[in-house]
């Protein structure tokens, strides 16, 4: 694909109206960071009925086994095993001296009613840019086909040591970008990741360009910039630049024409 040819396009579409005229195009390349995140995903779901008997009978009484918990709740024995099975491996009940109990975390669950267990660790590429603040959705791949790369940068990107993402950005990110699991009854499941790492993978330079306007009619400048990774116009580009720029965009292209 050809940088030239989109520009092109994108010029003709923005001229479709007479009392638009495009001032100053250019090229130039914005740096999105392929980042590599582990995490384990922590689902939430509405308590089991027969959960919330259980942690409330161990709490009070002393259950060495199934069995027993199983005649006083009136509950197939089986169900009951796997039930406490579960219920222990995420934490919720542990046995001191040969009888469950309810732990800390079993009594806030139960409280809250909502039970929260653990997945396994999972991987997950995403695409950060430090010059939006934020995790962008495309694909690189898309990009890499361009043949004309501009060489020049983003003229507002700040170049970072070490790349710094805050956790609960991570996790809005994942959220983002995964589709939600489902439980049982085929309802989405809730799920916060718990991030383990995150790799800085690579650098990817994502063509972008750039339109001055000049709408006659109004007197007014505006830019717009548009990004081939998310294959649209992006606002918080053009927002950064209108706000840093637009004062000197009358002396510097309508003065001086004059």
């Amino acid at each position: 694909m050809e940088l030239l040819s989109l520009q092109q396009s994108l010029s003709t579409q923005l001229l479709k109206k007479s009392n638009i005229s495009i001032l100053k195009t250019d090229t130039w390349s914005v740096p999105v960071h392929s980042v590599n995140i582990t995490y384990k995903p922590i689902s939430r779901t509405k308590m089991d009925i027969l959960m919330k008997m259980i942690l409330q009978s161990v709490a009070n009484n002393a259950f060495e086994n199934a069995e027993q918990l199983s005649e006083i709740l009136l509950v197939e024995q089986l169900f009951i095993q796997d039930l406490l099975s579960k219920m222990q491996k995420t934490g919720l009940i542990t046995k001191v001296d040969s009888h469950y109990q309810q732990t800390e975390k079993g009594q806030k669950q139960l409280q809250s009613g909502v039970f929260e267990e653990e997945q396994d660790i999972k991987t997950i590429e995403l695409l950060y840019s430090p010059s939006h603040h934020l995790f962008l959705n495309g694909d690189i791949e898309e990009v890499l086909e361009y043949e004309d790369f501009p060489e020049q940068l983003y003229r507002y990107h700040k170049q970072e040591e070490e790349l710094s993402i805050q956790n609960e950005q991570v996790i809005k990110g994942i959220q983002a970008f995964e589709q939600p699991d489902l439980d049982d009854n085929g309802e989405n499941l809730s799920v916060t990741p718990s991030i383990d790492s995150i790799e800085d993978i690579q650098i990817n330079d994502i063509p972008c360009i750039e339109f001055i306007l000049y709408d006659e009619e109004q007197d007014h400048f505006t830019v717009r910039v548009w990004n081939t990774l998310i294959d649209n116009w992006d606002e918080k580009l053009e927002q950064v630049i209108f706000q840093k720029e637009q004062s000197t965009w009358r002396e510097n292209y309508l003065q001086k024409n004059n």
